[in-house]
């Protein structure tokens, strides 16, 4: 991880710290040796002294330097703790001292004070702790001040932990401020900080694990019964912490796997969520996480491959780890390749071969420097290189030094890095001076003037194959001295002296190593005028705008000549396009169309390549766009009411404006120019089109038409059912309410029906029920009418039976002398309606003596003593005959 974790350090006394671990014996310890189970935080010294080694894939693909890597430490010394973060490392070695890289080089840990040494160190905050308790700088500054009656058992971060079991932070940090001081009885005995992120984790002597979260709050986590945790390592994604029964618990992140069963874990490394490593007590890492190389270990003989501490710097750090025991020894082998059949001379580069493998063959992982010492007695010094695999081919160029370099050379590969010892490989080889060369002709002796292809070259090749001593070449004309170059490359052509046309003595030279690999040699050429070209091209004359071609074939014809050069496209003088030729002739690639009009297209040839220039202008008109369009088509039903839609069809390109016009039997239809169409009751029996017309910049209007719809049919009405309100009795007043209408019908009738025959038909809705509807049932038919529809008729539910009507009448009354002989009149009173028939029984006391159809009656002689009452009974078709019965008159006299 990246924060740098240790292990607080018992003492014995104020300012005394624990000794520094002795050095193991330089017999390795195999991987079925049981390391001392006791948990080493980062940073704190392990009791397993050895080598530190870079794993996974970070070891070698992100390095900026190679003095990130350190070297093998010096016999009788060991590494006991590592802290690193990015591509910092700090090694704290077993006498006490502090050894330090980073990528620029500098971090350079200075010695501590006489009689003291450092226990402690953290990477992430370039801390230091020393022996009496003090942290310091790499520099060897007081980093933090000594508390009155404590000091400073362990550092990480920009935390350090006191002997009274506080954690003191180096700064003005006050993250989780409160948490950094245990409760009474409490104290704090190891401690992982990230400072980047003011976290940190710790273990607290009750076993328990307390860690600070980045919102600035504490978390306290107590270990499963009967076991505890015995150290920590946090990183900026994730805390690990391990338990005395040889658990790792993951606090942020998923639960590593179990540890295999009877181990402990010794160290670990939280890398990110989810991934981590860890040191076994069998001196194994263990790993969960990671991936191919980030996961891969340094490949180690098998009885060396036995680890003590573990180590990643969290983001972009290398990963770490220490090897226990003394560097492990490395043969090496130099060989320097040789040429085949022929001598390695000093034109040749010196290659060297190196190999590098462990006593069973494993092959080593490190840096190669190589040396190489010249018979000069100079040294030539190649910069290290990374060797991966155990092999590795290196080149240096003696050419490039000082002296002839004729005799024999001494070279050394030197393989360093920890855990290998440092190892030098020696090897020698004889160098012979340069071969013979000779000078090659090629290419024709006569051309056109302005040519620079095709002309006389002439290359320099030794005589056995070996390369040249360098490129030093030179030619010049005899007839004209002033023409002359100095070339570095081969072949170089005659062409490059810009000859006028003429016959010419041409001198090429070359200038090796010494007198054995110079040459020289004389040729005769003839320049010829430049040949006359013209321009051809099949570009059109006219276009229309958007069809304008892409591409414009050109083509340049030159006497005998294949053209070479440019061709360039002016239009209207401006630049446009240009292409090169290939075998005379090339392609015009104009991007930008040409809006309507007419314009002067211009294609230059520049020349050169033994042809003069020359040019063709030619006239182009463009002509408006034309729009290529399926015909739109209508949708919908051909019914007056209804809508019809216009499908534009397609157009290309798109249209920016359209215009719709509905025409009905190829009139245009009043206002009818957007895409939909409510058809009207006056397009009745007729058929529909529309015509889409669409415009664009730069494009001739285009108007396309529907093919025609069937012929319009009539709109119809929505109705409901009509009601009947009243009561079905003769002589009553029905209405008929004919109910919602769509649209509301010019004309209305009624037509009344009973028993289902017609007995009335009227324009209005109100209906007095006839006598002849008396026990039948009524129903009442509404038919409208209106332009464009189809007549539509709804009949009402049938109402109940007809009733008999009923009159309404007063009470009749008794006109004249009550006495015998008298004649009496009857005023029967208002009967509605009036009866078609009227009969009056006359009663004495309640007793009939008279019926007749007069209102008239002469009292006869019976009734004196008696009263009078008539009764008046009236009758009417349809009607329910009524009686209504007069008051009675008083005694008969």
């Amino acid at each position: 991880m990246a924060s740098g974790l240790v292990l607080a350090l018992t003492t014995t006394a104020a300012g005394a710290a624990p000794a520094q671990a002795a050095p193991p014996s330089s017999t390795a310890r195999t991987a079925a040796t049981t390391l001392d189970p006791t948990f080493v935080q980062e940073g704190a010294p392990s009791p397993h002294g050895g080598q530190v080694v870079m794993w996974g894939d970070r070891a070698w693909a992100y390095q900026p330097s190679m003095d990130a890597v350190p070297e093998a430490l010096p016999d009788g010394v060991l590494a006991t703790a590592i802290s690193s973060d990015s591509s910092d490392l700090l090694v704290l070695r077993s006498d006490g001292l502090v050894d330090g890289w980073d990528s620029a080089g500098t971090l350079n840990p200075k010695a501590p004070p006489a009689g003291t040494t450092y226990t402690g160190i953290a990477a992430s905050s370039g801390r230091l702790l020393r022996s009496d308790g003090v942290v310091v700088d790499t520099a060897g500054r007081i980093a933090l001040t000594t508390p009155a009656g404590a000091f400073y058992t362990a550092v990480s971060g920009f935390d350090a932990l006191r002997s009274d079991g506080i954690i003191a932070p180096f700064d003005a940090s006050t993250s989780c401020a409160s948490a950094r001081r245990p409760a009474a009885g409490l104290r704090y005995t190891a401690i992982s900080s990230v400072p980047d992120y003011a976290v940190w984790a710790a273990v607290r002597s009750d076993g328990a694990l307390v860690y600070c979260t980045t919102s600035g709050s504490a978390v306290v986590r107590q270990p499963s019964a009967g076991t505890r945790f015995v150290g920590v390592d946090r990183s900026s994604e994730e805390i690990l912490a391990a338990t005395s029964d040889g658990r790792i618990v993951a606090v942020l992140g998923a639960q590593p796997p179990a540890v295999p069963e009877g181990r402990s874990v010794v160290s670990l490394a939280a890398v990110g969520k989810g991934s981590g490593a860890a040191v076994l007590d069998d001196g194994s890492i263990f790993r969960w996480g990671l991936s191919g190389e980030a996961a891969r270990l340094p490949a180690l003989p098998a009885e060396r491959a036995t680890y003590s501490a573990v180590e990643n710097g969290d983001l972009k750090s290398h990963s770490w780890a220490i090897m226990v025991g003394d560097p492990i020894p490395v043969d090496v082998v130099a060989n320097v390749a040789q040429p085949a059949g022929r001598p390695l001379r000093v034109t040749d580069g010196l290659t060297v071969d190196v190999t590098a493998r462990t006593a069973d063959g494993t092959p080593a992982f490190g840096h190669i420097s190589l040396e190489a010492t010249g018979p000069d007695g100079i040294d030539t010094r190649l910069p290290d290189k990374t060797m991966l695999g155990g092999d590795i081919r290196l080149t240096l160029d003696p050419r490039l030094e000082q002296g002839d370099g004729v005799g024999t050379w001494n070279v050394s590969a030197t393989f360093s890095r920890s855990p290998f010892v440092t190892t030098t490989a020696t090897t020698s080889t004889d160098m012979a001076e340069p071969s013979p060369v000779r000078i090659v002709a090629s290419g024709p002796t006569t051309w056109r003037q302005s040519a620079n292809q095709g002309a006389r070259c002439f290359e320099v090749v030794s005589v056995d194959g070996s390369p040249l001593w360098h490129q030093r070449f030179g030619m010049s004309v005899v007839e004209d001295p002033a023409k002359s170059i100095s070339a570095a490359w081969s072949p170089a052509c005659a062409n490059d002296l810009g000859l006028r046309a003429g016959s010419w003595t041409v001198r090429f030279y070359y200038l090796g190593w010494g007198a054995v690999d110079s040459a020289e040699l004389l040729d005769g050429v003839v320049v010829r005028p430049p040949a006359v070209s013209s321009v051809r091209t099949d570009l059109p004359t006219t276009w229309h705008y958007d069809q304008m071609p892409r591409a414009i074939p050109v083509a340049v014809d030159a006497e005998e000549l294949t053209a070479q050069g440019r061709v360039r496209l002016l239009i209207d003088g401006e630049f446009a396009s240009d292409t090169d030729l290939e075998n005379g002739a090339g392609t015009m690639s104009v991007m930008w169309e040409r809006v309507p009009g007419t314009y002067l297209y211009r294609f230059e040839y520049e020349g050169g390549f033994g042809a003069l220039p020359s040019t063709r202008e030619q006239t182009v008109t463009v002509q408006p766009g034309r729009f290529t369009t399926v015909a739109p088509t209508v949708t919908g039903t051909a019914k007056a009411g209804s809508t019809l839609k216009a499908a534009r069809g397609t157009w290309a390109p798109e249209p920016t404006g359209v215009q719709y016009l509905w025409k009905a039997d190829g009139a245009a239809i009043k206002d009818a120019t957007s895409s939909t169409l409510k058809l009207p009751t006056s397009a009745v029996g007729k058929k529909i089109t529309v015509t889409v017309t669409g415009d664009r910049q730069y494009y001739s209007t285009s108007s396309a038409t529907s093919a025609p719809t069937a012929a319009v049919a009539p709109a119809t009405f929505t109705t409901a059912t009509p009601k009947i309100k009243g009561t079905a009795k003769v002589g009553r007043r029905l209405i008929a309410y004919r109910g919602t209408w769509s649209p509301s019908p010019s004309s209305v009738k009624y037509v009344w029906k009973a028993n289902g025959t017609t007995i009335s038909t009227r324009t209005s809705s109100e209906f007095v029920v006839p006598a002849s509807a008396r026990g039948k049932k009524l129903t009442v038919t509404v038919t409208g009418t209106r332009t464009g529809y189809t007549t539509k008729s709804v009949t009402s539910a049938r109402t109940s039976t007809v009733a008999a009507g009923t009159f309404d009448a007063t009470r009749p009354a008794i006109k004249g002398t009550t006495r015998v002989g008298s004649t009496l009149t009857v005023v029967r009173g208002s009967w509605s309606p009036t009866p078609s028939a009227v009969k009056y029984v006359w009663k004495a006391n309640g007793v009939t003596i008279s019926t007749r159809t007069s209102s008239k009656f002469v009292v006869p002689a019976k009734t004196r003593g008696k009263k009078l009452t008539v009764t008046v009974v009236g009758s009417r078709t349809g009607y329910a005959t009524r009686s209504v019965t007069s008051y009675g008159t008083t005694t008969i006299r």
